[in-house]
């Protein structure tokens, strides 16, 4: 077996996604992970924020406010489509609030209810963590603003119990969108399972880390050459400028397409088996006074939201991050697309 060093290890706890960097390893305590489980679900909306609403007074060609209204209109349908579907604990009842809303109801000292949220944080070169109540990053052309994610803006999605919201999360997981799609919100709750799940086998099962560890390698390379008979789904904003569908092929010979986000989002949310997607994924890692960003590249199965390749920066690239700021590539390139084909093949 390959011995992993400390960040893919992190990355990996988890039984079917992986685990964010941004904070330190062991958040939540059993207790709290099973009191999630079983509480009813608040799910935050998103409302108009002013330091959005600044920024574009300020500079109007990133948008306008119709735009931000209706892009956050339509962030909120989807997170309710998707938590209606796939949140795997309590449905009983489920409601959506503001965070204004939460807060009020944190101060009445219910214990009643757990919280979903998704928060958009900028990895600091001074500073780690992330602050709430600022919610959602927007500007109209997403894609273009964060092609090259060159500003190191990213979104996380957070679970705590209700009298906990504002502090430390029991997990929070980053999504490979900085304004969520559905597709990335799927990810978030499978990631919280998983993580979950991870725990529970480890606290109170007894099993160790390393043969979890052991056991998601395994499933992961069982599933790789499944994904040689399905269609692998790609974003161009994550090919790098030297790719295109035309010549994908030479270095995958497999089954692909070049979709949109939504094209993406309506396979990911059917679970349709006949497709795979693939993914960047973001892991902020905080190292004292300073944060660096490494880039985890996967192929997930849309079958079941679970990880099928994955392709992680070299770890001379991930000793030298504390320096650079980042390693691995920001997009798919010919060199991570010739590892996933390797992984399809069976070659460790």
């Amino acid at each position: 077996m390959k011995k992993y060093s400390l960040y893919l290890w992190v990355a990996l706890i988890v039984i079917s996604m992986p685990v964010t960097l941004y904070a330190q390893m062991g958040m939540g305590k059993i207790e709290e992970i099973e009191s999630v489980k079983s509480r009813k679900l608040i799910v935050m909306i998103e409302e108009p924020r002013e330091r959005v609403l600044k920024r574009i007074e300020r500079k109007p060609k990133r948008g306008s406010v119709e735009d931000y209204k209706a892009d956050l209109a339509k962030y909120n349908a989807n997170i309710k489509e998707v938590v209606e579907k796939f949140w795997p604990y309590n449905k009983t009842g489920i409601q959506y609030m503001t965070f204004d809303q939460i807060r009020a109801l944190a101060k009445t000292k219910t214990t009643d209810y757990a919280v979903i949220a998704c928060i958009s944080m900028k990895a600091s070169n001074t500073r780690a963590g992330y602050i709430i109540n600022e919610g959602l990053y927007w500007v109209k052309d997403i894609k273009e603003d964060f092609e090259d994610r060159d500003d190191k803006m990213f979104t996380s999605m957070l679970v705590n119990t209700i009298e906990d919201f504002g502090r430390a999360p029991v997990y929070y997981v980053p999504l490979f969108d900085v304004f969520p799609s559905k597709a990335g919100l799927v990810y978030g709750l499978r990631a919280i399972e998983g993580y979950f799940t991870m725990r529970i086998k480890t606290k109170k099962e007894g099993e160790k880390r390393k043969d979890v560890m052991a056991q998601q390698m395994e499933v992961m390379a069982a599933r790789a050459p499944q994904i040689a008979k399905k269609t692998l789904i790609i974003r161009p904003e994550w090919l790098d400028e030297e790719l295109n569908e035309s010549n994908i092929k030479n270095v995958y010979p497999y089954p692909y397409k070049i979709v949109d986000r939504d094209e993406m989002d309506k396979i990911v949310m059917a679970q349709d088996a006949k497709y795979a997607y693939a993914v960047v994924l973001p892991y902020v890692v905080s190292s004292g006074q300073s944060n660096f960003i490494l880039y985890f590249h996967y192929v997930i199965d849309a079958a079941d939201n679970q990880p099928a390749a994955l392709v992680d920066p070299s770890r001379g690239a991930a000793m030298g991050a504390t320096f650079s700021g980042k390693a691995g590539h920001t997009n798919f390139t010919e060199k991570v697309f010739t590892k996933v084909t390797e992984q399809i093949n069976g070659k460790k």
